[in-house]
């Protein structure tokens, strides 16, 4: 089964999948704070692009962060509209990301692939991975978020759609970076995101009980990037 198999399925993403999931904006800029925003460069004039930019929350964020120079790439119809509703006055591209990559004459500084790769089969992974590569300005940086199906904490997250190909773990980030020559910056996990009386209890049971004692029982401390056990990979390589 390959991406393009199951594009009728992506283009009513939302109804298919989505519809229950928690998008609401205050709940969405605490996860991209908890994420993305140690990682996002200073210069206003930063040129972004979101690969596969959904609902176009992350869009939304860098706007309301002052950035101005954003580009979104979406392969369902259903989650353009819904993008376009979300944020205004910002680029989203009706298209593959790979045939957007390939067909674009623009540069850019960074780029995010948050859950989108899951998707790809492996072969469009390792093209995507070189493609950014080609696209990214010098100094550029390429972000990378997917569930860890290295820890039994994200296999949850890896198994609950049924749209994911490809599977990822910290080791296997650090070898995608050698083939498509990224320098990496850094390989990790994130937890829960503290957000609300209960996104705060869950945050802290994660740091302080479930994650050293997944650590203890499912590191693979033979692999560099082995002992990421958080049900979410970020990785972040820079050109």
């Amino acid at each position: 089964m390959s991406n393009e198999d199951l594009h009728e399925f992506y283009e009513n993403y939302h109804t298919n999948h989505l519809k229950h999931a928690i998008n609401d904006f205050p709940f969405r800029k605490a996860y991209w704070d908890s994420r993305i925003k140690e990682f996002l460069p200073p210069n206003k004039k930063t040129v972004f692009l979101d690969l596969g930019c959904g609902n176009g929350d992350f869009l939304l964020y860098l706007k309301n962060a002052g950035f101005q120079a954003i580009t979104g790439v979406e392969y369902s119809g259903e989650m353009k509209e819904i993008s376009e509703k979300t944020v205004t006055g910002i680029r989203i591209v009706y298209s593959d990301a790979t045939t957007f990559l390939k067909e674009s004459n623009q540069t850019f500084d960074f780029v995010l692939c948050a859950h989108l790769l899951e998707h790809f089969e492996k072969t469009k992974v390792l093209e995507t991975f070189k493609l950014v590569q080609d696209k990214l300005n010098p100094g550029g940086l390429f972000v990378v978020m997917t569930p860890n199906f290295a820890s039994p904490f994200g296999i949850p997250i890896a198994f609950g759609d049924f749209t994911h190909i490809t599977h990822f773990s910290g080791p296997s980030m650090a070898q995608l970076a050698g083939l498509s020559d990224f320098q990496i910056v850094h390989i990790g996990g994130n937890g829960p995101v503290s957000f609300g009386i209960a996104g705060w209890f869950r945050s802290f049971l994660w740091r302080f009980i479930l994650k050293p004692i997944g650590k203890l029982i499912f590191s693979n401390n033979s692999r560099k990037y082995g002992d990421v056990v958080d049900p979410e990979l970020i990785a972040v390589f820079k050109k």
